[in-house]
């Protein structure tokens, strides 16, 4: 659930690019054969059309979802592309996304470095590291 809400907000390809192959109409403009239209899959994860609290940053969502990374019919949820051009490696991407977050989680403990307090901490989001966040890794010994 976390790592499909973090593609959620921050898709590893915030744009996709396609070719339309034939005259269409999309929202009263005309697309012509041959244009290039790009699709930005980072505005469609923060879309209120089709996510409740956009911006919010809320596994949860997907406990008890049918969506899957591949994305659904409506095109809502697009972190590896999708349709017929989705992202060949995609089944290796999840399993050493989840490989690796999961040893790391498993190999340390996490606290504060040495002078910060909790009350210090910052967690709003922006782009960059405007509010960079410090943590220090403990070993942690089995046993």
């Amino acid at each position: 659930m976390v790592v499909k809400e973090t593609l959620r907000l921050h898709p590893g390809g915030p744009f996709i690019t396609r070719e339309s192959n034939r005259d269409r109409k999309i929202d009263g403009s005309d697309i012509y054969p041959e244009t290039k239209v790009l699709i930005n899959a980072w505005a469609i994860g923060r879309n209120p059309k089709y996510w409740k609290n956009p911006l919010e940053f809320s596994p949860e969502r997907f406990k008890d979802s049918s969506i899957d990374f591949v994305g659904t019919q409506n095109f809502d949820y697009l972190p590896f592309r999708g349709g017929r051009r989705v992202c060949p490696a995609i089944n290796m991407g999840i399993v050493l996304t989840e490989l690796i977050l999961a040893n790391v989680l498993y190999t340390f403990d996490w606290g504060l470095p040495k002078g910060s307090k909790l009350a210090d901490l910052n967690m709003k989001e922006s782009p960059g590291s405007k509010y960079p966040l410090q943590l220090q890794p403990i070993k942690h010994i089995y046993g």
